[in-house]
């Protein structure tokens, strides 16, 4: 039985006439009766009596037609669903953000921007840091996901990698802080002998090794004093004065009054935020949050201290 063998009977059913029906059909009489004779010997039921004059519902026809109707319908909505989810109307998107990343001003205009483009589909933020993001990613349970990096990051066979942000990183230390009136950019090598506060590398962040290389290139290993795996919880142990940390522009918003943010000197001193895709499965709604953060993307020029 197909859906055509249904369509067909329930005109049928409401013209109750044969010509009329296959006019409505626009196909011609006899191979509309051979189909409707091939549904009944299906069902092996009567569904029509017909004389010469005259067409007329059995009462397994009016139960039938009850049930053939109600099968075209949701055959209707599930192609008019497929519709508009290939149009990017309805769905679902599930985007992994790293903890600080609707910070970011880029980031977050393209996830408001989709938001408002796309008000019935369902987006699913899952806060993950770069190396959960990634196994997320292979695993295949991430259509998107931004990672702070700062190199290109490899990603799983499948996904494409569009650089959204650069912005500079910044020295953050108590108000206290012998450095914390200072005007002038700080180089790192003022750093050598401060007690950091930064994070765990049992946290997945990148900034651990980004932090660490860029003290390397100034000649010296950070002295981690206190590490953590919150954003939140670096800047409150800055605030108790154990320790200084190097941290994102963006994050730094989230400063407490007794803290200092100062510019570092170093031009290697750069985060870069990254944002992983699939490349062929997502659809419209895919593409849309793609080319929103492609707008978002500020290049080098952008970046200032």
């Amino acid at each position: 039985m197909e859906l055509r063998h249904l369509r067909y009977f329930a005109v049928v059913a409401e013209e109750l006439h044969f010509s009329r029906a296959a006019e409505r059909l626009g196909i011609s009489q006899p191979p509309l009766s051979q189909q409707i004779r091939a549904l009944e010997d299906e069902l092996q039921v009567r569904l029509l009596d017909r004389t010469s004059r005259t067409v007329e519902l059995t009462e397994a026809g009016r139960l039938f037609l009850v049930e053939a109707r109600a099968t075209l319908d949701q055959a209707d909505r599930a192609r008019q669903t497929a519709a508009r989810a290939h149009r990017g109307e309805i769905g679902e998107l599930t985007v992994g953000i790293y903890p600080s990343a609707l910070l970011a001003e880029p980031v977050a205009a393209a996830i408001l921007g989709f938001r408002r483009r796309h008000p019935r589909v369902r987006l699913v933020l899952r806060e993950r840091a770069v190396y959960a993001a990634v196994r997320e990613m292979a695993g295949g349970s991430l259509d998107v996901a931004y990672l702070r990096y700062a190199t290109r990051p490899e990603v799983p066979p499948g996904f494409a990698l569009t650089e959204v942000m650069r912005e500079p990183l910044m020295l953050v230390v108590h108000r206290d802080h012998r450095l914390a009136q200072r005007d002038d950019p700080v180089p790192l090598e003022e750093l050598a002998q401060e007690p950091f506060i930064h994070f765990s590398p049992r946290s997945d962040s990148a900034l651990h090794e980004h932090v660490a290389a860029l003290c390397s290139t100034a000649g010296f290993e950070p002295r981690i004093e206190q590490e953590a795996n919150q954003n939140g919880s670096i800047l409150a142990l800055i605030g108790t004065g154990i320790g200084l940390s190097i941290l994102p522009r963006s994050l730094c918003r989230l400063s407490l009054p007794e803290l200092r943010v100062l510019p570092i000197a170093n031009p290697g001193a750069v985060s870069r935020i990254w944002m992983a895709h699939r490349r062929r499965s997502g659809g419209a709604l895919l593409q849309t949050l793609v080319k929103l953060a492609t707008a978002q993307r500020q290049e080098r020029k952008d970046i200032t201290t």
